[in-house]
């Protein structure tokens, strides 16, 4: 076999012009290489179509990406040397080759030796809810500028959540899609971001309250009454609305599963449900709340810990994979937790985009007056055992979800994803699987496979161009050359000066 020949192959005249366009083909004669091609350009499954009529208001740029590496979520390959094309703010090529017509409305990006993921998804996040309340300014961009696409909010003010999410999707403001689990739903009393649950009918109404303004979940905390949580499982099913959050203190996690809870966050209850002493010390742990004795509820923990089953566990594992009840561990948010006595947080270079008014907050020596040393050491044996329990749930086949549940002390919004997606990978993780955490997992969950979470053709263009290759090593997430959302492109200049205006807004 004779070696492959290169050839230029004319392209249609685009914006009156003629384009080259430089294509390999092999065979024995230039006839058949040219006929090759051209039964290519033929096949609408790898031919790039880009039409303008000069009668029509100019569309979007069109985005061409050449030379790039897509990594394939969907699969775990890598396509290698591919073109891409987005059309306004879609994918609407990925291939070997393809014709790209030449003028103003087409951005040609060199991306040899990059590496195209989906944007990223942070699935636990409270953007509206902290307080002080973080400047949608600063906290929005800084998602874009880690290449974090989409976020799922947790909680908080649901009319404020859903203003700033039509802000972004009107491009009056920069920042990610937004699902939303509108207010809490929790014991005691209502105020702009809670709703009072003390009894099922209460649970109920509660639960029809949030279907009516439109969110996307029922978020629930831990102090839910157990008659109460009963009447949240059922009502969501009745309104077709999922429920989401935490494990209640009453409520077993085999109890939560078998409810119809469709996400665990925190990993709330599970250790104790793997214990071969549970119900004892859920006794002991409710009587403690109740009389509000934090101490001794808090030193529960270590006999939780310390009665670890195994084989209670693998059951539990199975049940959790076998209903596909996501866990979003929020492993950055543990072990952050757990490091308040690390003289290195006060130098932590991304505190300069953490708002002034919210900084103060965030001194750890104030932390750590506000925890007592036994309480430390617990939190620190906690952030070690939730490794090695995802690492178990993860080997059992239980679903994740990667989220960071920021801006907490130190958990910073955009920036602290990738934390989250190397302690991953330290629980077990392939750094493929833990991608696939942060872009089709969290596609999956919310039912949006059609147009997120994978790099391909009639998906959405939420896309990050990465200098480095992330399945190699899952800190290359990190080596940001250019993000997409929706189609707008940002270049690393562009994302630089969304990171030097919202530094800006933060110390204001």
């Amino acid at each position: 076999m004779k070696p492959s020949r290169a050839f230029d192959i004319p392209v249609a005249p685009a914006f009156g012009r003629r384009r080259y366009i430089h294509a390999l083909a092999a065979g024995k004669s230039r006839a058949r290489a040219f006929l090759f091609a051209s039964l290519i350009v033929c096949l609408c499954l790898t031919t790039f179509a880009v039409a303008k009529s000069p009668s029509k208001p100019a569309p979007p740029p069109t985005l061409v990406f050449t030379n790039v590496n897509v990594v394939n979520t969907r699969n775990g390959g890598i396509e290698l040397g591919v073109t891409v094309v987005v059309t306004g703010n879609r994918i609407t090529g990925v291939g070997k080759v393809g014709f790209v017509p030449e003028g103003r409305g087409v951005q040609i990006i060199n991306a040899t030796g990059k590496y195209l993921i989906p944007g990223l998804w942070d699935m636990h996040v409270h953007s509206d809810f902290a307080s002080p309340a973080w400047d949608e300014r600063v906290i929005y961009p800084l998602y874009i500028a880690n290449g974090v696409t989409g976020v799922r909010d947790m909680g908080g003010d649901a009319e404020g959540l859903e203003r700033r999410r039509k802000r972004i999707e009107n491009g009056e403001l920069v920042g990610p899609h937004i699902v939303l689990a509108g207010p809490f739903l929790a014991r005691g009393k209502s105020d702009a971001q809670t709703i009072a649950v003390n009894t099922p009918e209460e649970a109920r109404r509660a639960v029809d309250t949030v279907k009516s303004q439109g969110v996307d979940f029922v978020k629930i905390l831990s102090n839910i009454p157990r008659d109460s949580y009963f009447a949240i499982a059922d009502e969501s099913a009745k309104q077709k609305i999922p429920f989401v959050g935490h494990v209640p203190y009453s409520i077993s996690a085999r109890e939560a599963v078998a409810a119809g809870q469709r996400s665990i966050e925190h990993l709330t209850g599970i250790l104790l449900a793997c214990s071969s002493r549970e119900e004892e010390l859920r006794a002991q742990e409710l009587a403690a709340l109740a009389s509000h004795d934090y101490a001794a509820y808090g030193k529960l923990g270590a006999q939780v810990m310390a009665t670890y089953d195994p084989v209670k566990a693998q059951t539990l594992f199975f049940q959790i994979a076998h209903s596909h009840t996501w866990q979003v561990p929020t492993l950055v948010w543990t072990q952050t937790g757990s490091r308040i006595d690390d003289p290195n947080l006060e130098n932590d270079q991304r505190l300069k985009y953490v708002p002034a008014s919210v900084r103060g907050q965030w001194n750890p020596a104030k932390l750590r007056e506000q925890t007592s040393p036994e309480e430390l050491a617990g939190q620190k044996a906690e952030a070690a055992r939730d490794v090695e329990l995802v690492k178990a749930m993860h080997s059992a086949g239980v679903p994740f979800m990667a989220g960071t549940d920021g801006p907490d002390p130190f958990v910073f919004p955009g920036f602290s994803l990738h934390d989250e997606l190397e302690w991953l990978v330290k629980s077990g993780f392939t750094p493929m699987q833990a991608l696939q955490a942060a872009t089709s997992d969290p596609a999956r969950f919310l039912a949006m496979q059609d147009r997120y979470g994978v790099a391909e053709a009639g998906q959405v263009a939420d896309l990050v161009l990465l200098d480095a290759n992330p399945v190699q090593d899952i800190g290359n997430t990190r080596k940001i050359f250019a993000v997409a959302v929706g189609g707008k492109y940002y270049s690393r200049e562009a994302l630089d000066k969304i990171l030097q205006q919202t530094e800006t807004l933060a110390a204001q």
